[in-house]
């Protein structure tokens, strides 16, 4: 774990030559955040609704009685989920990169650092990723949880084809997900007064509740996750070492729905 508490150094030397690189202010950040997770609901909402209605029989439509049945299902069909995901995925961003790119004198690979880092910070931050994966697990089992979640096993068996649900999960989720959360507005908040801790944190609870869909436990357990990819992009510099970790995590989780679920 040296490589990590070195790393440290990586981003202040980053952070330094990359000062004068234009950065939306703490309240710039939050109304383009709130515009960002807007279009982000809107276009999860939109799939849903027209999956549900092409998919229901005879032309079931919104006014119908038990529609409001048929789209609380949907919302957990795993199919549409997918196509939802990878559908927002590309399209926030779009929004993301466009957002960026009106703040005269940033770039979008600076500002969401997109730089690189050594094969080695990857394999340590997967390590430290691997150990707070398993202690989860053990503690989700030691409290008598199952480790996939109900919700997380109905998603996978309504998933056809059962590969656009692996794309979206591993590749999808986490492309837009750590470039909204852990990219733009991390970028944005570090700066203020809440300063790179408290922007850390507070990414944190926002991805969190990203996921109400499921209980207080595994919202928590989100949470936790989102402090361990926010000190990642924050000590090593570069955005691609959460979303990798996220990638990581979300791999092992369809893993398990596939083989435990």
């Amino acid at each position: 774990m040296n490589d990590i508490s070195a790393s440290t150094s990586t981003e202040e030397s980053i952070s330094a030559s990359t000062s004068t690189t234009a950065r939306w202010g703490f309240w710039g950040t939050c109304l383009w955040g709130l515009l960002i997770g807007f279009v982000f609901v809107v276009l999860q909402t939109a799939t849903v609704l027209v999956g549900t209605v092409v998919r229901s029989p005879n032309g079931f439509s919104p006014s119908d009685p038990g529609f409001e049945d048929l789209l609380a299902a949907a919302a957990q069909n795993g199919t549409l989920i997918s196509i939802a995901t990878l559908i927002t995925a590309v399209v926030c961003c779009g929004l993301i990169a466009g957002v960026v790119k009106l703040k005269k004198g940033a770039t979008v690979g600076e500002y969401l650092s997109l730089g690189g880092v050594p094969v080695r910070t990857y394999l340590n931050w997967l390590g430290a990723t691997a150990v707070l994966v398993v202690l989860s697990d053990l503690t989700t089992t030691a409290l008598g949880r199952p480790v996939v979640p109900e919700s997380m096993s109905e998603v996978y068996a309504t998933a056809q084809p059962v590969w656009l649900l692996w794309l979206a999960l591993v590749v999808g989720a986490p492309l837009f997900e750590e470039t909204f959360f852990r990219g733009f507005l991390l970028a944005g908040l570090k700066a203020s007064a809440l300063r790179p801790a408290g922007a850390v944190v507070a990414t944190s609870v926002l991805w969190s509740l990203m996921h109400l869909q499921y209980d207080a436990y595994l919202i928590f357990t989100v949470f936790v996750m989102g402090l361990l990819f926010g000190m990642a992009r924050i000590r090593t510099g570069s955005l691609l070492v959460p979303m990798a970790l996220h990638a990581a995590v979300n791999l092992t989780a369809t893993i398990q729905a596939a083989t435990l679920g």
